[in-house]
């Protein structure tokens, strides 16, 4: 049986984050998904579940996609306020 990704949830430690603090994006599905991470422009900036920021990345997408025959996927947005003390998702 498989299952595609429902929900994406995304996990930091406690701000304020600077660059070089990781960020890990975690979903459901099964079998596990692939995860990828892009910029508010749609460039990739990490190929894995975790992404480490840099001082320019204030809005981050993290997509999960189901590794099914059928196309399935689940994201989460992250915005990055002047890199403060949480995330908003």
């Amino acid at each position: 049986m498989s299952d595609c990704p429902s929900s994406v949830t995304v996990s930091a430690s406690n701000g304020p984050f600077k660059a070089g603090d990781v960020l890990t994006c975690m979903s459901d599905g099964y079998p596990q998904p692939s995860y990828q991470w892009t910029d508010s422009h749609g460039v990739v900036v990490s190929n894995g579940s975790t992404v480490t920021l840099r001082e320019s990345l204030f809005v981050l997408n993290c997509t999960a996609t189901g590794n099914i025959t059928d196309v399935c996927s689940a994201s989460a947005v992250v915005h990055l306020s002047g890199m403060s003390n949480h995330l908003v998702t």
